[in-house]
């Protein structure tokens, strides 16, 4: 898709992160509690970022990067959440978001004289998105966790040495 931009998600947005949330995420399902979920996460950066891809200045998907353990020489950063609105799917819209707002996240960490270490990803053991994930950051399965939250779910990592 041309002509979309990738940016930090600023509050007027929030609105409609949550809306692509609660149609994306059966626990997210009422748009009020996916609004006071994301709006928690967006007062809490820069440890929690939000992005969001934009089309001609509507919000068409977003990804939520969350630094771990604190702010360290060498970060481990957690991709917590993406979304991309179900009528713009299929797209390559996830893949340029990843990079292009991961790209955006070793920008601040270097200015503030950090570096990646490692990309964190759990997501359900049978969910195809980690294709994508591999495919943006190399991220491989590293363990299984059994019956947890939804079902089965895995941790997948991308060291970055």
């Amino acid at each position: 898709m041309d002509n979309i931009k990738i940016e930090k998600l600023y509050a007027n947005g929030i609105i409609s992160v949550a809306k692509i949330a609660s149609e994306n995420f059966s626990g997210m399902k009422n748009v009020n509690l996916a609004k006071k979920w994301i709006t928690g996460n967006f007062k809490n950066q820069p440890r929690m970022q939000y992005f969001v891809v934009k089309h001609k200045g509507k919000i068409l998907g977003y990804v939520l990067w969350s630094e771990k353990s604190g702010f360290r020489k060498e970060a481990v950063m957690e991709l917590e959440q993406i979304a991309v609105s179900q009528e713009f799917r299929e797209r390559g819209i996830g893949l340029q978001l990843i990079k292009d707002s991961l790209e955006k996240i070793k920008e601040y960490l270097k200015k503030r004289g950090s570096s990646l270490k490692i990309i964190e990803v759990t997501t359900r053991s049978d969910n195809a998105a980690q294709n994508l994930y591999e495919k943006a950051f190399g991220a491989k399965v590293e363990c299984t966790i059994k019956d947890f939250l939804r079902g089965d779910e895995v941790i997948m990592i991308a060291r970055k040495n």
